[in-house]
């Protein structure tokens, strides 16, 4: 019988993590759900599905998941850093630029990623052949930024690239990667509201974040790490 595969995926209180996690267990995985806020205690290590809070944006709680996750799970070969925030989208320069508004985007967005892989990573190395998989976005691509504003949620997200970047030199040894994907303009509440502008639903952009990671086509490991894009088409950095 094939061992069981172990996934973690934050940010499962609405939106894309929920249809990941939800698409991850149909296809066979045992999943660890995190959530800022709504979930339930953690199940006991042979309770099936397992939902617990973590605040990513918080050095303790992420501790303190990571000891309850440590007990509920021997490895983990899938971690999904999806959880994030928007912030402004509006100011530009010359405008009244709410720098802490910022620093708090960047808190969540990119020094919560490397909080979540960090506290992971002793559960990562046990894995033969584990897998991060950030959730980035084509706002942090340099190449390609046009945007006039959106400060707190482009520079967060170009600051996710580059700790993807570090953590798959690290992993990498150790028979790891990282991928750092964008997942597509999905209908969420990102904006406080549901945005009908949308290309995909997060049950359709799960679908195709799936298929592409688990691709036989996806590029083998690299010395640096995939960026690309919910169809596997890879991004300018």
């Amino acid at each position: 019988m094939a061992e069981e595969k172990i996934a973690l995926v934050t940010g499962c209180d609405r939106g894309l993590g929920p249809a990941l996690a939800d698409g991850l267990e149909a296809l066979g995985w045992r999943v660890v759900r995190c959530a800022l806020e709504g979930a339930e205690k953690a199940a006991e290590p042979d309770g099936g599905r397992a939902a617990l809070r973590m605040d990513i944006s918080r050095d303790d709680s992420v501790r303190a998941a990571a000891e309850e996750i440590s007990r509920l799970i021997p490895r983990l070969d899938l971690l999904v850093n999806n959880a994030g925030i928007l912030g402004d989208m509006e100011k530009t320069l010359g405008e009244d630029i709410d720098t802490q508004e910022i620093l708090r985007v960047f808190n969540v967005n990119a020094l919560g990623t490397l909080r979540v892989t960090n506290a992971m990573t002793p559960l990562l190395i046990r894995s033969a052949a584990p897998v991060v998989l950030n959730i980035s976005s084509e706002a942090g691509s340099v190449g390609t930024c046009w945007r006039r504003g959106w400060w707190g949620y482009c520079m967060s997200k170009a600051a996710n690239n580059m700790q993807g970047a570090i953590a798959h030199n690290a992993l990498r040894p150790l028979g790891g990667r990282v991928i750092q994907m964008h997942p597509g303009h999905m209908a969420t509440y990102m904006r406080g509201h549901l945005d009908e502008t949308a290309r995909f639903t997060p049950a359709e952009a799960a679908e195709r974040i799936l298929r592409t990671l688990f691709s036989p086509d996806l590029k083998a490991v690299d010395e640096h790490p995939l960026f690309i894009d919910l169809d596997g088409k890879e991004m300018a950095w």
